[in-house]
């Protein structure tokens, strides 16, 4: 068998075992009990992100209570936007960052998969966006800073991440629903090992649930990060590995080459060992791949040189 299969049946047994981790996270308060979840222990409690929708869904980890707003940052796991890495690429984070000073807000969101309903662009990215602007009004209650909300994510994930600051993202400043009112821009971007890329070097499965079996090439171009990054787009910080076998590292690098034609404020960190997936690398995988290890340390001084984060990730009370 030839390592192209070999890497593609690994993939897609990956894809089976997270299919039945994500579905048991259901939505068990309204929308509007966000604004409470600091009076709860952090990711007990799991948000409509739809009012009337049983499948989108939030997690909030907040850190300990600080005299000053904390950043936040909205995590969108990964898994081909056919499945859910729930807890490796979303709650994991998001306990490391609210570790760290930083709200962790995971997200369940559209699918286009048998998982999701067959959903498909722009359910996504229209889910991520009111995510953004649904923290924003519930910014106050969380004691999080409206400037400083950003968005996470990994492999798709990571593209989610980045698609949420394209299109529209403007609020609508008298929109009768006041959570539209708000803008759905992230403030800043965190790339894990990310798809990128439609076209060439597109990770066929997630273009696949994204865009369905058929798309054009003007969806593709749309959907393609590399062709869509301007000036304006938010401070990014991206990280990958060349011995990735599942989205091949050429999309990675395609973000940063259009970051740097752009002059983004941006990190890429690019490391030469480790296997697709592995999110903050579990102790085995610390021991064998060390230097990519590094990257959530890494992303501490990330956003501390863009004034995100407070110096040594510190909270306000500990400065």
């Amino acid at each position: 068998m030839s390592r192209k299969w070999v890497s593609l049946f690994f993939c897609a047994a990956a894809l089976l075992l997270l299919s039945g981790c994500f579905l048991f996270v259901l939505p068990d308060e309204p929308t509007f009990e966000i604004a409470n979840a600091a009076k709860h222990q952090p990711g007990k409690k799991t948000y409509h992100l739809y009012d009337d929708d049983w499948f989108c869904a939030l997690q909030i980890f907040l850190p300990a209570k600080t005299t000053k707003p904390v950043p936040a940052a909205i995590i969108f796991p990964g898994g081909a936007y056919g499945v859910l890495d729930f807890h490796v690429e979303g709650t994991e984070y998001a306990k490391f960052l609210a570790a760290n000073g930083v709200a962790g807000i995971v997200v369940k969101y559209p699918l286009g998969s048998i998982f999701g309903h067959f959903r498909r662009h722009p359910a996504m990215q229209q889910a991520a966006q009111h995510t953004v602007r649904l923290i924003r009004i519930h910014a106050k209650a969380l004691n999080i800073d409206p400037a400083k909300v950003g968005t996470m994510g990994s492999s798709a994930g990571g593209h989610l991440a980045a698609l949420t600051a394209l299109g529209n993202t403007e609020g609508e400043k008298d929109a009768a629903d006041p959570v539209k009112r708000f803008s759905a821009k992230p403030d800043f971007v965190i790339m894990c090992y990310p798809v990128v890329t439609m076209d060439t070097a597109a990770h066929k499965t997630s273009r696949s649930n994204l865009l369905g079996s058929n798309p054009t090439p003007e969806q593709i171009d749309a959907l393609s990060l590399e062709k869509q990054v301007a000036p304006g787009f938010p401070p990014t910080f991206l990280w990958l590995t060349l011995e990735d076998q599942c989205v091949d590292p050429e999309n990675g690098k395609q973000m940063d080459a259009a970051l740097k034609k752009h002059n983004i404020p941006h990190k890429t960190l690019i490391f030469q060992h480790g296997p697709h997936g592995m999110g903050l690398l579990n102790e085995k995988q610390k021991q064998l791949y060390p230097e990519t290890a590094a990257w959530s340390g890494e992303l501490l001084k990330f956003l501390q040189e863009q004034k995100i984060l407070n110096h040594d990730g510190k909270r306000e009370e500990e400065i």
